[in-house]
């Protein structure tokens, strides 16, 4: 009998320990080659697309089951790291609808490397959670699932752990 491949589970596929352990050899190593080469600013956008394509693979084996915007966040962070992310609401619309949330994380898996990152002005370091959510949050809204009737979400990192802040913020703004 012949045998196929399978990928099993999300769990399986992207073993907690293993990714982390991963992420937090190679992301540095990313990080100061985009600054090397690209700069600050491209560097982060650079960062960023990194995360975004990182969820479109992710998308091809996870399904995820939360329908509203900040229980998808928390079980997206689940799912990847086994961590916890806190968010505050910023700003409403006048029918009461979020307008600016902003994602806190004072426990960031891709801030606490023990490489050492070269230090650029104005660069984020864990933007690519930014393009991450972002990618995230518009792939479930073109499914017709979210439970919050946006049109679009665009993500930008405001501060990182790893560039000397003492959270990772990402703030979100929705368009309706």
């Amino acid at each position: 009998m012949e045998k196929k491949y399978s990928p099993g589970t999300p769990e399986d596929l992207f073993g907690r320990k293993v990714r982390l352990l991963v992420a937090q050899m190679t992301y540095p190593e990313l990080v100061n080659f985009l600054t090397q080469h690209r700069g600050g600013k491209d560097a982060e956008q650079d960062l960023r697309d990194v995360g975004a394509n990182t969820c479109k693979g992710l998308l091809k084996v996870w399904k995820p089951k939360s329908r509203g915007v900040i229980s998808l966040i928390k079980e997206l962070v689940k799912v990847i790291w086994n961590g916890k992310m806190g968010y505050k609401m910023l700003e409403r619309t006048s029918d009461k609808r979020p307008l600016l949330v902003e994602f806190i994380d004072k426990d960031c898996k891709l801030c606490k490397s023990e490489e050492e990152v070269l230090k650029v002005e104005g660069l984020h370091y864990c933007a690519a959670v930014s393009g991450f959510i972002e990618e995230l949050l518009n792939y479930m809204v073109k499914q017709g699932t979210m439970k919050l009737p946006y049109k679009t979400a665009q993500v930008e990192t405001v501060s990182s752990i790893g560039s000397g802040d003492n959270k990772c913020s990402h703030v979100c703004m929705f368009s309706y």
